[in-house]
């Protein structure tokens, strides 16, 4: 009966110590997926953000290059209806769902400085798309003040988010410096 009872006991830590294995590693699987979608909102937060940007600033070359709102949208859409507020919506919104999720997704998995850097980056888009739209058309073409000040600021806000995210995934050197004149493999001019 010893050797029946020594058995059943191994048995027993073996079929215990397998579960607890295959429980930590999809644990860790878990983890790493979180992770990885998390990683992704910051890379599609920071891709959509800059898209957005881009699309602000071809809104407000093309507002100096035609004349007036409503000539703007059949520039932009190819079309000749005029540019309304639901038409002008229909077109961010294209690259705002993505933005709009990954940001969302950071809102339910970041930590704090993530969340707060990612409100932060969405305020200062807010601020070129204003400074865009705000533009009255009659600008030269070198943007006005507000519209490279608020550039300045998105280009900041994406920079700390993205150092943000290099911490929080701990890939690379964290003390990078994202805006750097130093290129690689460029001839001196």
């Amino acid at each position: 009966m010893n050797s029946t009872l020594a058995a059943l006991l191994g048995s027993a830590i073996t079929a215990f110590a397998s579960l607890f294995v295959v429980l930590v590693q999809d644990r860790l699987r878990r983890r790493h997926r979180e992770r990885a979608d998390l990683q992704r909102a910051y890379i599609l937060i920071l891709s959509g953000a800059l898209r957005l940007a881009h699309k602000a600033e071809a809104l407000r070359q093309t507002k100096y290059w035609r004349s007036g709102l409503g000539e703007v949208g059949n520039e932009l859409l190819g079309g000749h209806r005029p540019l309304g507020p639901m038409v002008l919506h229909d077109w961010l919104a294209k690259d705002m769902v993505t933005v709009e999720a990954a940001w969302s997704e950071i809102w339910i998995s970041g930590d704090q400085d993530g969340i707060a850097l990612a409100n932060g980056l969405m305020t200062a888009f807010n601020g070129v798309l204003e400074a865009a739209v705000g533009a009255s058309g009659t600008e030269p073409f070198e943007a006005p003040d507000e519209m490279v000040v608020a550039s300045r600021r998105l280009g900041e806000a994406r920079g700390q988010l993205a150092l943000h995210a290099r911490r929080v995934a701990k890939l690379g050197p964290r003390d990078v410096d994202l805006f750097t004149d130093r290129e690689y493999g460029l001839a001196a001019g």
